[in-house]
């Protein structure tokens, strides 16, 4: 068993997961690589919920700069939590019933979450829970719902189209759209943003309360994990996507326009971030990021770093 395989693709630690520190601050684990401790960044400190990745970082580097670990599999240093800093971990696999959600939760939002969840395992057969404010008991009126799903056999794209189809998931209405647009400004338009809201189908409506869904894959990305031959960081890249994914992590084969690689090489778009799921076949994408080679002449392009930055998501035309 190689090294990656010790690391990636087991449910010890799963995107969504969250883990409260010794010192009171919630974390929450991202991605599928977890070498020997898990990958995560603050969510909540000193009672202030963190939203953006890029300040999250910043929380990291000023507060944490021990937890900073390089990590060959990704190609860059990450987050890793030492284990004598958990004092307890909330897994949204084995949730049921958290006392410490607040009045407005445990009578709305967790008794609409938990029947999400009931409809994905009969209707899709997905393994699911409630993640972010139901699962780190910090949900208030204004939160929506977000539930992570283990997907372990094909087909959940098509049981959420049919969901949306006989009227039990609903797109988000211009009214959602409006209170959505500010937490995804630095990545979309307002025009795009609109057009790609409405036709997604892990991001909508149900019984009058938001909600958006990972549905976790880790089982792919074994492949394109490194050590790499070579990057290239935090340089403008240009490409087109020529795939489609809805899952956790997405991974999009691209043509890459920018920059231009000496040799040609299969090149691919990774990423975890849940907002850059269903991203339609010919959308451009315009970006700072980095650029990994791997030895088998396939280049690996990543916008989850914290310098990396969004300029433009061109959308083909959409009915």
């Amino acid at each position: 068993m190689s090294a990656n395989q010790n690391y990636c693709c087991t449910e010890a630690y799963l995107e969504g997961d969250l883990l409260e520190l010794i010192d009171g601050s919630l974390w929450v684990v991202k991605g599928c690589v977890h070498p020997g401790a898990p990958i995560a960044v603050p969510r909540l400190v000193n009672g202030k919920k963190v939203k953006r990745l890029s300040e999250a970082f910043e929380i990291i580097t000023r507060y944490y700069p021990f937890f900073i670990k390089h990590v060959p599999e990704l190609g860059r240093e990450a987050p890793v939590v030492n284990p004598s800093w958990i004092r307890q971990t909330r897994k949204f696999l084995h949730f049921n019933n958290v006392e410490s959600i607040t009045y407005v939760s445990r009578n709305k939002i967790k008794s609409v979450a938990m029947e999400l969840i009931r409809l994905l395992r009969e209707e899709c057969e997905l393994r699911c829970g409630p993640t972010g404010s139901l699962l780190g008991g910090y949900a208030g009126r204004e939160s929506d719902i977000d539930i992570n799903c283990v997907e372990e056999k094909q087909g959940a794209l098509e049981c959420l189209c049919g969901l949306r189809i006989k009227g039990f998931l609903k797109p988000l209405s211009l009214k959602e759209f409006i209170k959505e647009l500010p937490l995804v400004s630095e990545t979309l338009g307002w025009g795009d943003m609109s057009k790609l809201v409405v036709h997604r189908l892990t991001q909508g409506v149900f019984k009058d309360l938001r909600y958006t869904l990972r549905i976790i894959n880790c089982d792919r990305i074994q492949g394109f994990l490194g050590p790499y031959a070579h990057i290239i960081k935090n340089t403008r890249v240009v490409f087109k996507v020529m795939d489609f994914d809805y899952r956790t992590p997405s991974i999009y084969r691209v043509e890459l326009l920018r920059p231009t690689l000496l040799f040609s090489r299969e090149t691919y778009f990774i990423t975890h971030r849940v907002r850059f799921a269903e991203m339609p076949f010919g959308s451009l994408v315009i970006a700072k990021g980095d650029v990994m080679l791997r030895n088998n002449d396939t280049a690996i392009v990543s916008l989850d770093t914290p310098n990396s930055k969004v300029e433009a998501i061109l959308l083909p035309s959409m009915p």
